[in-house]
């Protein structure tokens, strides 16, 4: 889904926002609307890729498999999103932490969307990045307080994801966890949300 408003100040900047996240009552989809009333506001060129509302499928079937390191694509919908992710120069992602991990639909992007060939080259002498995305902001919720789950898995979620997303070629990663959630009144969710749209 691409928006475009008149009068755009950065006419080559384009934003792309991952959601994953299946309740649309959720605090992440607040956060989400909140950040695009913003790009709206400043009358920037975004898109939106929802994860469950698309229908994306994340799991890696046998014969995609099979065509995996040639660059095959069976889904079009994950074509979609890469011609998304050609066009995009910021990318912002937004998910709850589950397990010390990101949702399944999340993951099943990485695997089935970052192709050889497409985000990267292997050639055997190592990954080489072949997408370019010059920011990258990650937003992640947990009802767990961010100390118990950094404690848990420093090296787990977010030296991952980070990892991946820089051996594609993408760059200067920002990363903001709102732990405790459940346990937040309405006027701390409402004053982060005040401030997301100022980390992009």
């Amino acid at each position: 889904m691409l928006f475009l408003k008149k009068g755009l100040k950065e006419k080559n900047m384009t934003t792309t926002l991952i959601i994953d996240h299946p309740w649309k009552e959720s605090f992440n989809h607040q956060l989400l609307n909140t950040l695009i009333a913003g790009l709206e506001e400043d009358q920037k060129i975004y898109k939106v890729i929802d994860l469950y509302k698309d229908g994306f499928d994340p799991v890696m079937k046998t014969e995609e498999l099979a065509g995996y390191q040639n660059g095959l694509v069976l889904d079009p919908l994950v074509l979609h999103y890469m011609n998304l992710l050609r066009e995009t120069t910021q990318l912002v992602i937004v998910f709850p932490i589950w397990w010390y991990s990101s949702p399944a639909s999340l993951k099943g992007f990485l695997d089935k969307v970052l192709l050889n060939e497409f985000a990267f080259f292997d050639g055997g002498n190592g990954i080489q990045p072949l997408l370019s995305i010059e920011s990258v902001v990650v937003f992640t919720t947990s009802d767990q307080p961010t100390e118990g789950l950094e404690q848990h898995c420093t090296r787990s979620y977010k030296h991952q994801l980070t990892t991946t997303l820089e051996d594609v070629g993408l760059r200067n990663i920002s990363w903001y966890h709102l732990g405790s959630l459940k346990q937040l009144g309405e006027d701390e969710r409402q004053a982060y949300l005040s401030s997301a749209y100022s980390k992009l």
